[in-house]
């Protein structure tokens, strides 16, 4: 479990907000404009959640998720192969830059 209140990620910092909030149902969520990552503690989920949060947002940074006609968050992601490469090393950056591998 990172115990750190920031990550770095596209060559940014973010900064990682826990809340321990009750009423809200989301387990987390990520703001591009303002660089946070903000994780609901009470799902006691919190390194998958994290995990969640920071492939979703490598996902929209390469320009692969797209809104869903469901709506209400039911994102499509979509990628050939040459995206996948990258999405991958993207991952592998944002844990080596945040020293979790």
């Amino acid at each position: 479990t990172m115990k750190q209140n920031k990550l770095r990620l596209f060559g940014y910092d973010w900064k990682l907000i826990i809340k321990k909030d009750h009423k809200n149902t989301s387990g987390g969520d990520f703001h591009w404009g303002k660089k946070t990552i903000t994780i609901n503690d009470r799902y006691g989920e919190f390194d998958v959640i994290l995990l969640h949060e920071i492939i979703e947002a490598i996902l929209l940074q390469n320009l692969v998720r797209y809104y869903g006609n469901e709506g209400n968050s039911e994102y499509k992601f979509m990628f050939n192969h040459t995206q996948f490469t990258k999405i991958v090393y993207d991952i592998f950056q944002s844990l080596r830059d945040n020293k979790i591998i």
